[in-house]
């Protein structure tokens, strides 16, 4: 045991250790100076790695709790995390707005926007965890392990105590301290808000793949989840706090956060709802132009596959292939394709095109047309067919969107 009273705390390598009963000396946690009195109530939670890597964001559901009270000094009362979660949504709304407003020949834009948009993110993650005072690593009944304290704070607090039969290490008696209100109010506060910075974060992860990622794009569920869970459990405790040590303010910095959050991921539903409807429809007109072209090519074999002269019901024969094909070319051009397949719309419909200029050129010539005109056109119509069958092979190996 000390040589003293048991204060409740030691220095336990580059952690504290403590008590959940005791209380830290009035010193400021990072540098060791005097706190003057102030105290910030800090809630912690800690989950072992293993449980997180099995269950993901539901094992902080039922992870161990503790809440702890720490002395700072002025210089470190100053919170950078609200600084940097502002700064980075500033970047990330700006990178969107720049995403909306370049054309499609533009590349150094896009390239600054998606840098905008990363360092965004890692901004907000930074805000939600890189800036926190102190955070848990081993939470039991009666202790709790925290790293984040700085060298001369630590090297102020005793030496370890000696265990007891067992290995159970020392408690102090459990005293019924009244909870303050107001810090039970901030502390609720905080908890709700990185909740709503973690759902935000998961939102933007997931429209950022969505927006850059061709093809498979992936939902961040776990700070999705985790935050929802944050948000909520933070908020019940907040408004089981008395009126007057809640304000206005933070009710709307928490609606703006998850209004933000909202936004992000209402715009990848939406997206993904319009992207959907427009595939079907496109899907139609697809079927419908497939159908004409099917005619329209049947026809022109029929007629070039034929051994006599050139006869007017060959020449009326081409003006129905002209017919089928603009019928086809009509149906594509009349619908609206996803945007990641209006090259394959225009291409159809160039091709189509082509097909009805070439049909009608060959409606013109009669018996006495030189050969030279038939192989003409003849070679148009197979350099047609060949770019159509490019136009198909690029679709096939484009990827399909999906989660």
């Amino acid at each position: 045991m000390f040589a003293g009273q048991f204060a409740g705390y030691w220095r336990d390598g580059k952690r504290v250790a403590m008590d959940r009963n005791a209380s830290l000396p009035d010193r400021c946690f990072k540098c060791n100076e005097p706190a003057d009195g102030y105290r910030r109530t800090v809630k912690l939670t800690h989950v072992p790695l293993g449980a997180e890597m099995m269950v993901g964001a539901i094992a902080y559901a039922f992870a161990k709790q503790a809440r702890v009270e720490i002395g700072l000094c002025e210089r470190h009362r100053r919170s950078r995390a609200m600084n940097a979660a502002l700064i980075s949504l500033a970047v990330i709304g700006l990178s969107i707005l720049v995403f909306t407003q370049v054309q499609a020949t533009d590349i150094v834009l896009p390239l600054l926007a998606t840098v905008g948009l990363i360092g965004g993110v890692v901004g907000l993650i930074y805000a939600a965890v890189g800036t926190r005072i102190v955070r848990a690593t081993k939470i039991t009944d009666t202790h709790v392990w925290l790293k984040g304290a700085g060298e001369p704070f630590l090297a102020s607090l005793p030496d370890a105590p000696l265990v007891g039969a067992g290995g159970a290490l020392p408690t102090l008696d459990a005293a019924a301290v009244p909870a303050d209100p107001a810090a039970s109010a901030q502390l609720a506060f905080r908890d709700a808000r990185n909740g709503a910075l973690a759902f935000l974060v998961g939102c933007i992860v997931t429209a950022g793949s969505y927006a850059l990622l061709p093809g498979r794009y992936f939902i961040a569920w776990g700070a999705v989840i985790y935050g929802l869970i944050r948000l909520v459990r933070g908020v019940r405790t907040y408004v089981s706090t008395p009126a007057e040590h809640r304000n206005m303010g933070h009710a709307l910095m928490l609606v703006a956060i998850v209004g933000a959050g909202l936004v992000v991921g209402g715009w990848i539903v939406t997206s993904e709802v319009t992207a959907q409807t427009e595939a079907s429809q496109f899907d139609g007109a697809l079927t419908t132009a497939g159908h004409y072209q099917t005619q329209g090519a049947t026809l022109f074999r029929d007629v070039m596959n034929r051994t006599d002269a050139w006869t007017a019901a060959d020449s009326a024969d081409m003006r129905k292939v002209a017919a089928f094909y603009g019928q086809a070319a009509d149906a594509v051009a009349g619908s609206t394709a996803p945007a990641d397949y209006a090259w394959y719309r225009d291409g159809l419909v160039r091709n189509y095109r082509e097909a009805v200029d070439i049909a009608t050129q060959f409606s013109t010539l009669t018996s006495s047309s030189s050969q030279s005109a038939f192989d003409a056109l003849f070679a148009r119509w197979t350099a047609r067919v060949k770019d159509l069958s490019q136009l198909q092979a690029r679709l096939d190996v484009q990827p399909t969107r999906s989660p």
